[in-house]
């Protein structure tokens, strides 16, 4: 792999002095190009332009890399090469250049913040399937001498020889570790010979065969009157009608097979091939809806940011605090009809596909044919369509998951994210790591576009952005949801240790189960928030006390129930394993293991017990995994028959069902039990979202909250729905113990399936930052670590980690080469 390092060139902070070779003979230019390669950091690569080639910036191009062709974005052009010796570009991807530049701008700038390479930090920006694929062959040289082969070479020769040709990759694999390394020797000592064959891309343009007429109408109506077979005579009056034409498949059903062929082959018909669009949105049907009469509070909301966008400049994001139920959405349906009139194009963010339809259902009525969707719900094909879609320029508003930031809106004028508290706008399980919320901010700046986050229970440290002035401030602070009060539900909190006391020891308190009979009884609907799927949380035998852990994570497994014709299992939430449960113990052998702890399972199992003619729905991942699942279970609550929702985190986020009469939180302390120094305000913020589910009809609702910790702050908040005094509480724990926002984390990660190797590259590499931050004088950046994950083992892998806290920790990383297998998380939402 030393060949491209002679056409390197180092970027960004990492930039050294070098000499640059301008070429005089000619008009030559050169690409810098961030290639797809691990461990390329925030490097490019000079690239010479072939003549016949026009390469701009933004293009996806292939380029060699050492002995492979590999994929990579351009980020300049020039006239000077940054290197003596270049190789030159070996094609284009796409015609025209997939990014723009400030997507590229904004690429540079998620490589420098997330510690990434550029061709990752692009890569989310880039449509589904984009590269044609290029596959590398090798065949055998059978008159070459192999007498020094050693056993493993002679091995991959004679499966060569055997096949004719193998994949490349395929035949390394079959050698385990070292296999592609050796497979590269034997292509280097002449015994293999490469070959390289341009495969489609996995994802493109869906096509289909139109039946156009290929004569005058009147030639169509007189030649029908002259065919022998009726059915082409038929045919021939059908188009003569026709000015765009039929599918070939709509013809030949109605027609037949024969017919059409006949009429083609005879000139009379021709064929077409069109781009068909796999539209998402084909099977929803939407009615126009029109502006409403906003109240005081939301007309001085809209006018702000109206006036903001109305400018063409960034300025500093708005945070639109709202209390639930308030009409956030209004503000943002008005501020997007705003941006559109200006000309400008929007972002709409949300938390979860679970949220999708009814967001979707609110901005397409509103504005009929301009909305994409873009998230991981949606097939690959409708994604590749959607993308392309806005790239065209065809859709001014794309709604989506957090990965929507970076989708290719033209002309951007806004960027709203909806329930902007929620972790999930931050990617954790892949490189680049960002947070959507922080992308937003630096891609407003460079597009003078505007960013509306809203939230009832507002990020702390985003509100904390407001009191130092970085941000502005929108309260909306009552509810207009249509109650005859406008007032915040009814919570009240149960303890259930006086319940134990008292000698009530069931799963629903007495105060749960006497406002559910009030409820069921009439005509209103009830959800039942419980984040923890499953029938039990694990499984324990009652005579030793064994619990039953997962063999390849350092976690319980989950019991689930027999239902639809499968048995009782237990499931690893972390890796999925799922073995067959048995009441048998494998450590005492006694035939007394048993189910301990609620899931959601069990809580259905409950409500079907007690309310048997309610009809229960579960709402959580093991029943709804693809976006078109969430929006059955969603359509069926609404509009169906069960009247009770029992649901994970998915029925706290800005659901607004006005028929929910009431909210009962099952246990309160699950979010307190997490390792981590947000744990409170990840209580407080998802039990304030449910208690808000409550009430948005005609009566004012009612949140029954059971809870072991009655005192803690973050409850006692959320019972009050009072942001500003858990904020209050909050930021001085925060302050007290030098957290965000008053620092800032970077977390490094490594992992491996042998745990005292895991161990020991740790330790190694916390001494080794140790000694750099003394060196570097560094010493204010705080070492905390290393030490083992939340869970400790995931998918038989151990993980351990390292915490870097400072005011700017990231800057102890310039000092320091990371080794091989770390994993760098800046901001990260978890410490454990």
């Amino acid at each position: 792999m030393a060949a491209p390092l002679l056409h390197r060139r180092v970027t960004r902070r990492a930039a050294i002095s070098r000499t640059e070779f301008p070429r005089y003979a000619d008009s030559q230019m050169y690409a810098e190009v961030a290639v797809d390669v691990p461990g390329s950091s925030r490097n490019t690569f000079s690239y010479s332009i072939p003549d016949n080639m026009e390469v701009r910036v933004g293009h996806a191009v292939w380029v060699p890399f050492g002995p492979r062709i590999r994929r990579g974005l351009v980020f300049e052009t020039s006239e000077v090469s940054q290197v003596e010796t270049v190789r030159p570009v070996v094609r284009l991807l796409n015609e025209t250049p997939l990014l723009t530049p400030h997507q590229i701008q904004l690429a540079t700038w998620v490589a420098e913040y997330y510690r990434c390479s550029l061709f990752t930090a692009a890569s989310p920006m880039l449509p589904p399937g984009f590269a044609d694929t290029l596959r590398t062959y090798v065949s055998p040289v059978l008159d070459g001498d192999h007498s020094s082969l050693n056993g493993r070479q002679k091995k991959a020769l004679e499966l060569v020889s055997e096949a004719g040709q193998l994949r490349k990759t395929a035949l390394g694999r079959k050698f385990g570790r070292g296999g592609v390394r050796m497979v590269d020797s034997l292509v280097r000592s002449g015994h293999l010979v490469e070959s390289t064959v341009w495969d489609r891309p996995k994802t493109s343009e869906a096509t289909q065969n139109f039946v156009i007429l290929a004569i005058s109408h009147s030639e169509a109506l007189e030649s029908a009157d002259n065919q022998r077979s009726k059915v082409r005579g038929d045919l021939l009056r059908f188009m003569a009608d026709s000015e765009d034409g039929y599918p070939r498949p709509e013809l030949t059903g109605r027609f037949g097979q024969s017919a059409v062929s006949g009429l083609v082959k005879n000139g009379f018909l021709s064929l077409e091939k069109r781009r068909v669009e796999r539209d998402p949105l084909s099977h929803y049907q939407f009615q126009q809806s029109f502006p409403m009469d906003p109240n005081a509070p939301q007309r001085e909301a809209i006018t702000q940011i109206n006036d903001a966008i109305a400018t063409g400049k960034s300025g500093k994001p708005f945070l639109l605090y709202g209390v639930t139920g308030s009409g956030k959405t209004e503000v943002y349906l008005q501020a997007a009809q705003k941006a559109l009139d200006c000309g400008r194009g929007v972002i709409v963010l949300v938390p979860e596909i679970a949220l999708t339809p009814q967001n979707l259902a609110r901005f397409a009525s509103r504005f009929p044919g301009q909305i994409a969707l873009l998230h991981s719900g949606l097939a690959d094909g409708e994604r590749f369509d959607q993308w392309w879609g806005l790239h065209r320029g065809d859709y001014k508003i794309v709604l989506g998951s957090r990965g929507a930031i970076f989708a290719p809106v033209k002309d951007l004028g806004l960027i709203i994210i909806d329930e902007e508290h929620e972790w999930t706008y931050k990617q954790s399980d892949a490189s680049p790591r960002y947070d959507s919320r922080r992308v937003a901010e630096r891609l407003s700046s460079l597009t003078g576009s505007v960013v509306v986050a809203g939230s009832a229970t507002p990020d702390v440290g985003d509100y904390r952005r407001v009191e130092r002035g970085d941000w502005r401030l929108l309260t909306l602070p009552d509810r207009v949801v249509g109650s005859p009060t406008n007032l915040a539900p009814l919570v009240a909190i149960v303890d259930m240790r006086q319940e134990l006391r008292d000698g009530h020891a069931g799963m629903f308190s007495r105060a749960l189960l006497q406002q559910m009979d009030r409820v069921l009884d009439g005509e209103g609907r009830v959800i039942l928030f419980l984040n923890r799927r499953g029938s039990a949380s694990h499984v324990q035998c009652r005579n030793c006390g064994y619990s039953r852990r997962c063999s390849r994570c350092d976690s319980n497994m989950t019991y689930h129930r027999a239902e639809n014709g499968v048995p009782a299992a237990l499931i690893c939430h972390y890796c999925s394993r799922r073995i067959r449960y048995t009441n048998a113990c494998p450590e005492c052998h006694e035939h007394r293991v048993a189910p301990s702890g609620t899931g959601t399972q069990a809580v259905v199992d409950e409500v079907e017990r007690l309310y048997p003619r309610a009809g229960t729905i579960r709402w959580d991942r093991d029943v709804a995994r693809t976006a078109r699942a969430h929006e059955e279970i969603l359509s069926r609550f609404l509009n169906g028959a069960e009247r009770v929702l029992v649901g994970t985190q998915m029925v706290a986020k800005g659901l607004d069902i006005p028929s929910v009469e009431l909210v009962g939180v099952i246990s309160a302390d699950t979010a307190l039990s997490i390792p981590d120094f947000r744990s409170g305000e990840r209580a407080f913020q998802i039990l304030t979202q449910v208690a808000g589910r409550a009430g948005r009809g005609k009566s004012r609702g009612d949140v029954i909250m059971q809870t072991f910790q009655p005192e803690h702050y973050a409850i006692q908040a959320a019972v009050e729905q009072d942001f500003e005094a858990f904020y209050r509480m909050e930021i001085e724990l925060r302050r007290t113990h030098a957290n965000p926002p008053f620092t800032s984390i970077v977390r490094l990660g490594f992992s491996d399936p042998n745990a005292d190797t895991a161990k020991s590259e740790a330790f190694e590499f916390a001494d080794i930052i140790k000694h750099k931050a003394t060196a570097s004088g560094l010493e204010s950046v705080q070492l905390l670590g290393p030490s083992p994950s939340f869970p400790a083992r995931v998918r038989g892998v151990h993980r351990w980690h390292i915490l870097l806290k400072g005011n700017q920790p990231a800057e102890l990383l310039d000092q320091i080469q990371l080794p091989h297998g770390w994993t760098v998380d800046v901001d990260p939402v978890s410490v454990a």
